[in-house]
């Protein structure tokens, strides 16, 4: 008997070798020169400097801890997946970044080739899917995404989302449900809306696929009403992921979509205290904008945030109507050629609703604008435009002159593919990447508080200055940057100045930490003991369990005198820093001053115990038992 292949049985088309094979070398190629980049941005609070994922012990960490980790006032995604993802890397090779990037390209590779799959499984056009997966693989609105390692947040949950989906055509092939298949589904669901919680549009895109199912966009409703009576109680299972999700934020986060005690702050999205009208009047002007940086990636940046983008400050301002009426337009044009290119009206529907989690539209996120944010709703916008340029099967002639749609596709291809190379050099580190980001986004307070940072770490720190009071300028309430004016006036010995910076910070933010001990260590160094102790005070009843504010406090308690105290305040600093070298080396200094010269050498003996090549460690026990030297120092 003769084996029939999959395509026979079902009816639908495959991919294949040779085009899986050359589009997962075009996803890749374009992005290998990415692969020797740097950990740049929140790579390093993320991957690089994450105590939480540095060894299986504090894996448990991922799982109670918000994205960022620490205080839960700044609790605004829980994403364990993607934390975990980085951490079985670093526990196999370390923090080596080229790694991590080699990762995110295959994850690239991947939802490339699961796109096309997808597509043709829904009976698209063979050369408009083949053509809109090739320029999936080289837009370079997708450098954010694919080079930046944190951006595995979108290739990992794309990735996880066309899984679900192609497991879910798969599922419900035959009159019975394919149950291997179905928990697939669910089970790669579950893993993408943990990854990123902009994945629960899969059940939408499930819906889409349903109405699409043939490859055709006619009787879309008898479509929809046909496949919910049949397989509607497996559709509702595919909610139990997006409940799930939901409970447990609520449960670590104690919200449903931020922690109870965060907020966002108008620094990372100025649309967060618009009205709901103005709100989602920007946003639409946004999604256009997502939409032309797809075909035309100039002045790509990696910040946005206030004030770089121009914005309305009215629901009936000239643009919105521009946009409406273009949004309009494609509408009404999806549905003329709903018979002749159903991909153009299927595209166009999974932009917009792939795009809905993240456009501030029906609620405001953390961030205004991210080029990453684009990487899932891109297809819907590459398939769509393919519909009208390549309609049918797609193929270079092999004598005679190139067609123009081929022509047309191949220039495109090759232009996303060089800019993409380009793009990807940006990010080759934080010096590259953060003069980029203010040259294309001058209006950016946040732009000019990374540059900042970068300069003041290249010991430029005049330039460093000036960034930063041009960051306050665009940004008066910007109080990081106040803070960080203090710093550097603390560092080059202008006390009064620092003490200035550090008040404007926390009036600003009264819990800013940063703010909170800075202002208390300077007030202590300018003699102002009194006013020193005030401000501690103050600093911890807002701030309990700050260890930073513990650690200065007792240091405090130590010049007024004070030793008892500094000590119980010492071991508080110890829990609140989770027993720290550098805390557990103060108060055996301060044991010392006590007399208690056993108890100071244990706690350096506890230091070398967790850390042996503790180099201070090992000094102060030298000197402790050598010279008897009664202050350990």
């Amino acid at each position: 008997m003769t084996r029939l292949t999959e395509e026979e049985l079902t009816g639908a088309p495959r991919l294949g070798p040779l085009a899986s094979v050359l589009l997962a070398l075009l996803a890749v190629a374009v992005f290998l020169n990415g692969l020797g980049g740097d950990f740049t941005y929140d790579d390093k609070s993320i991957v690089r400097d994450n105590g939480r994922i540095e060894s299986p012990s504090r894996a448990g960490e991922i799982f109670t801890t918000h994205y960022f980790g620490g205080s839960m006032a700044t609790g605004t995604n829980y994403r364990p997946g993607i934390l975990l993802s980085f951490a079985l890397q670093r526990w196999v090779h370390g923090s080596r970044p080229f790694w991590f990037h080699a990762v995110n390209v295959a994850l690239h590779a991947g939802v490339t080739l699961l796109l096309a799959a997808w597509l043709l499984r829904l009976r698209f056009p063979r050369g408009a899917v083949l053509a809109a997966a090739a320029l999936f693989a080289v837009v370079p609105i997708h450098v954010e995404a694919v080079t930046s390692i944190v951006g595995r947040g979108e290739t990992l949950a794309a990735f996880l989302v066309l899984l679900s989906a192609v497991l879910w055509l798969r599922t419900t092939e035959g009159e019975r449900l394919e149950r291997r298949a179905y928990a697939g589904t669910l089970a790669a669901f579950l893993l993408a809306v943990f990854v990123k919680e902009s994945a629960v549009v899969l059940p939408g895109m499930v819906v889409l696929g349903e109405l699409f199912r043939d490859g055709r966009g006619d009787g879309l409703w008898r479509k929809l009403r046909g496949a919910l009576a049949v397989r509607g109680l497996a559709f509702a299972g595919l909610l139990v992921p997006v409940a799930l999700l939901f409970l447990v934020r609520r449960v670590v986060l104690g919200g449903y979509l931020i922690s109870g005690q965060a907020s966002i702050f108008d620094l990372e999205n100025p649309l967060v205290p618009m009205k709901a009208p103005v709100r989602m009047a920007n946003a639409l002007l946004l999604l256009a904008r997502y939409a032309a940086k797809t075909f035309w990636p100039t002045h790509l940046s990696a910040d946005h945030s206030a004030y770089a983008l121009p914005l309305v400050s009215g629901a009936f301002d000239v643009r919105v109507g521009v946009a409406l009426a273009g949004l309009a337009a494609l509408v009404l044009a999806a549905l003329a050629l709903l018979r002749s290119r159903p991909l153009f009206g299927f595209g166009l529907l999974f932009f917009l609703g792939t795009s809905l989690p993240g456009s501030n539209l029906l609620f405001p996120i953390g961030t205004i604008y991210a080029e990453r944010l684009a990487y899932l709703p891109s297809a819907g916008l590459l398939a769509a435009a393919t519909a009208l340029f390549v309609p049918t099967a797609f193929a270079v002639p092999r004598h005679g002159p190139l067609r123009w749609r081929e022509s047309l596709l191949l220039a495109a291809l090759a232009a996303g593919a060089a800019a993409t190379v380009a793009r990807n050099r940006v990010w080759r580190n934080d010096s590259v990447l953060f003069a980029d980001t203010v040259r294309h986004s001058p209006l950016s307070a946040k732009a000019h508080y990374n540059w900042a940072y970068q300069l003041s770490q290249e010991k430029r720190v005049d330039e460093a200055r000036e960034q930063l009071l041009e960051a306050v300028r665009i940004f008066p309430r910007h109080y990081e940057a106040w803070g960080f004016l203090g710093k550097i006036a603390w560092d080059a010995g202008k006390l009064d100045d620092a003490i200035g910076y550090y008040r404007r910070s926390t009036e600003i933010f009264p819990a800013f930490e940063n703010g909170r001990w800075g202002l208390a260590k300077t007030l202590q160094a300018a003699g102002r003991l009194g006013e020193a102790e005030a401000a501690f005070l103050t600093g911890v009843r807002l701030l309990p369990t700050s260890y930073p504010l513990a650690f200065h406090r007792a240091l405090l308690f130590e010049d007024e005198g004070h030793l008892e105290r500094a000590d119980r305040e010492w071991r508080r600093a110890l829990i609140l820093g989770l027993w720290s070298s550098e805390a557990r080396l103060a108060r055996a200094r301060l044991l010392v001053r006590l007399g208690r010269r056993d108890d100071a050498a244990r706690e350096a003996h506890r230091v070398l115990a967790e850390r042996p090549s503790n180099a201070p460690a090992r000094e102060f026990l030298k000197k402790l038992y050598s010279s008897g030297d009664s202050t350990g120092s």
